[in-house]
């Protein structure tokens, strides 16, 4: 018996949509061209029927890229004894006018997370469907395709709706949850692996999206598959062996470059998680994953067991930044726990996927602009807003159909991506439709100001995308960056004032004329609005004495208000067993106290480290207690000369300007061991820019550099800022 097994084309002139493995099943936006998620429950279903030799055929048109003449010739060329197609809401209509030119005579099965075909008049409305699979389908289909061949009586196969030999339609019983380790892994053999990709944090290619869970225990009124394809709540887990046996599989038999755990919910169970990350860890298969999981579950503990055993990001959802909100739709979440969870996540060096939704049962425009602001806040690596979207079979269609918000009864409409099919009393249609587009605006607008795309070098990622999408893709993203700096260079000059008001309020401090911004990758400092530092600002780093080690990433800083002028800044860096802690003291306008101490997990020498501070290009002299010199051309990175190689401060000049005056910076160094040497150089970024430098350096070639597990003081300085009189200066 030949069965095809078929996730069916869907596309429009200008766009490709996701249906099969998809929780929300929409038409692809401009930022998700490459994205593709994997179809679950075709490809378990398939490897179930292979497993009890079935003649099997497994088609993703979509991923194969098909249109629809390509897939009909197909169908009628291999004829199946049976043709399964997974449908969706939103792609029900558009389905069920491509089955219908199906070749009379095969029999057609469909299934999938949609209500609308488990109706007694569907079968009876679309008489060339044959079959209807309720839910998890992979054992209904495997009983069905039994009773077909074995030409037995269909009334014994639960999750079924069928009509009988009279043509009077019947719904079967439905069936107990799939018990996952009944399951054999997925087939993709046959399939274009390549093209699956959901690689949260830009995880290397190609990569593998696998389960190790099914359903969730929460109760999101929203949310799609738990209520529509697994008709519960029912948390269940895959032994955690196996899991790993499959991830070895998956990396040392077909290549694949890193893994994205695609669970409703993988974080459930904590002697589970810690479990899981103990097998990777003792297999060392040295390969980096990803998961979608709740932030409120994860802990220090389990954050950085699954970053030592190959975490590589994390998919949040966070939905709102309203709590009111989420309590409306049952999230059952605190949102400040989960923005806590969130920074702790970045601290650790795991890259970070937020998703948020807009429409959601009490939103209004000042929720809208609340959430916004919050999800451009947290900073994360990627990012995803959509509409929410009251599914048929969820309690949040009910609630909508209850309350007259229901826009439309075209399902068609049910995207999620690009229209809205609610609105209420206080947010048009319209205004949510509005949000989302806004929303991408600005995070597009953010991710051109943040440092760290813009200090990984214009020509490296201009190659970096040559290699990866070629040369008309790179062209198209090279003009959209350009106009995007662009529009933010305008944007900066007119409102330049009101933005850095903005941000102080957000993520900043002022006293007086001093105004501190603390960044993921830093700390800026500015006065009277003139932004004095460069790059990160403050800077420290540290080298091992190991015989192999790279460079610490740059990981962001984890941000804590102590009192009105003091704050901790704290980061985990990568390659070293250690946290950094920054103590910043604003001690008037002129003067902020800078202490760093380490937090050593293990033992470790460090015999090199520098620290400082990274100025303006536009100072021309250092200065020290003995003297002062004129800094090489911006690109001579050497190290000036001091005239006190000892000097307990340095600084840099300051001088005028048209407008007023650039001030002097010192950086006093009285408190630190005779081990550290004033520093002053150039500093050149892989874009070309330059800047200064000051600080100090350590180099314990034969000395004392051995750190016990603990917390050690590594640094004490006053950064001072001083006017001077220019004309008494000239003067004299």
């Amino acid at each position: 018996m030949k069965i095809a097994l078929v996730n069916l084309p869907w596309r429009t002139l200008a766009r490709t949509g996701v249906r099969a493995g998809s929780r929300w099943p929409h038409l692809k936006g401009p930022t998700e061209r490459d994205y593709l998620p994997f179809p679950f429950f075709l490809s378990y279903s398939a490897a179930l029927l292979k497993k009890h030799h079935f003649e099997i055929s497994l088609i993703d048109a979509i991923a194969e890229d098909m249109f629809y003449g390509q897939f009909l010739r197909l169908i009628k060329r291999t004829k199946p004894d049976l043709l399964v197609c997974e449908t969706s809401t939103v792609t029900l209509e558009h389905d069920l006018r491509l089955l219908a030119k199906i070749e009379k005579g095969i029999p057609i099965t469909i299934c999938g997370p949609d209500t609308n075909i488990r109706q007694k008049g569907f079968l009876k409305n679309h008489k060339f469907i044959n079959y209807v699979l309720i839910g998890e389908y992979e054992f209904a289909l495997l009983d069905l395709a039994r009773h077909l061949k074995e030409g037995r009586d269909l009334s014994g196969v639960p999750g079924l709706i069928y009509r009988d030999y009279s043509g009077d339609v019947k719904i079967n019983p439905s069936r107990p949850v799939v018990d996952l380790d009944g399951l054999c892994w997925p087939l993709r053999e046959g399939l274009p692996m390549e093209r699956y990709n959901d690689t949260p944090g830009d995880m290397p290619l190609p990569s593998a999206q696998i389960l190790a869970s099914r359903g969730c225990p929460y109760k999101c009124k929203f949310c799609l598959w738990p209520q529509v394809m697994y008709q519960s709540s029912h948390y269940r887990t895959r032994d955690v062996a196996d899991v790993v046996d499959e991830m070895e599989y998956l990396a040392k038999e077909m290549g694949f470059k890193s893994i994205y755990f695609d669970d409703d919910t993988f974080n459930i169970g904590k002697a589970r998680m810690l479990l899981f990350c103990d097998e990777v860890k003792k297999r060392k298969l040295n390969i980096p994953w990803a998961i979608m999981a709740r932030a409120d579950l994860m802990d220090e503990e389990i954050l950085e067991n699954m970053r030592e055993a190959g975490l590589y990001a994390v998919k949040y959802g966070v939905e709102s930044a309203s709590q009111k909100l989420l309590d409306n739709i049952d999230k059952n979440m605190d949102i400040g726990k989960t923005e806590e969870i969130i920074k702790l996540t970045k601290m650790l060096g795991i890259k970070t996927h937020l998703t948020f939704t807009f429409g959601l049962p009490g939103e209004t425009k000042e929720t809208v602009r609340k959430t916004i602001d919050f999800a451009l806040r947290l900073d994360p690596t990627t990012i995803q807003f959509s509409i929410a979207t009251p599914f048929p079979g969820t309690q949040f269609y009910k609630e909508m159909e209850q309350k007259g918000c229901l826009l439309s009864n075209n399902w068609a409409e049910y995207d999620g991506n690009n229209n809205s099919v609610i609105e209420y009393g206080n947010i048009t249609k319209k205004d949510l439709q509005y949000a989302i587009r806004s929303a991408y605006k600005e995070w597009a607008l953010h991710c051109a100001k943040r440092k760290t795309a813009i200090n990984a070098g214009y020509c490296q990622l201009i190659l970096k995308s040559l290699a990866r999408y070629g040369f008309l893709m790179t062209l198209f993203k090279t003009a959209r960056f350009l106009s995007r700096r662009a529009l933010l260079f305008l944007r900066e000059r007119v409102l330049y004032k009101k933005e850095i008001e903005k941000e102080i309020k957000e993520a900043g401090l002022k006293i007086g004329r001093l105004t501190l911004l603390f960044t993921p990758g830093g700390l800026e400092l500015y006065w009277d609005n003139m932004k004095l530092t460069r790059a990160e600002g403050l800077i420290s780093s540290f080298f091992p004495d190991v015989e192999k080690f790279e460079r610490e990433k740059v990981y962001p800083w984890n941000t804590q208000k102590l009192n009105a002028n003091e704050f901790l800044l704290r980061r985990r860096l990568e390659n070293l067993a250690l946290d950094e802690i920054w103590k910043i003291k604003v001690i008037d306008e002129k003067q902020i106290s800078w202490d760093i101490e380490i937090n050593i997990k293990k033992e470790i020498k460090i015999p090199k480290k520098k620290i400082g501070v990274i100025l303006s290009e536009r100072y021309l002299k250092w200065v020290d207690s003995w003297g002062e010199g004129f800094f090489p051309p911006v690109h001579n990175t050497m190290e000036a000369e001091l005239r006190n190689p000892k000097s307990i401060f340095i600084g840099l000049r300051g001088r005028k300007k048209l407008r007023g005056q650039i001030p002097t910076v010192l950086l006093d160094l009285s408190e630190n061991n005779a081990n550290y040497v004033p520093l002053v150089k150039n500093v050149v970024f892989p874009a070309g820019a330059g800047a200064r430098m000051i600080g100090v350096k350590a180099f314990n070639k034969n000395g004392d550099a051995g750190y016990a597990p603990g917390i050690h003081k590594l640094f004490s300085g006053i950064i001072k800022i001083v006017e001077e009189d220019f004309s008494k200066r000239k003067s004299s």
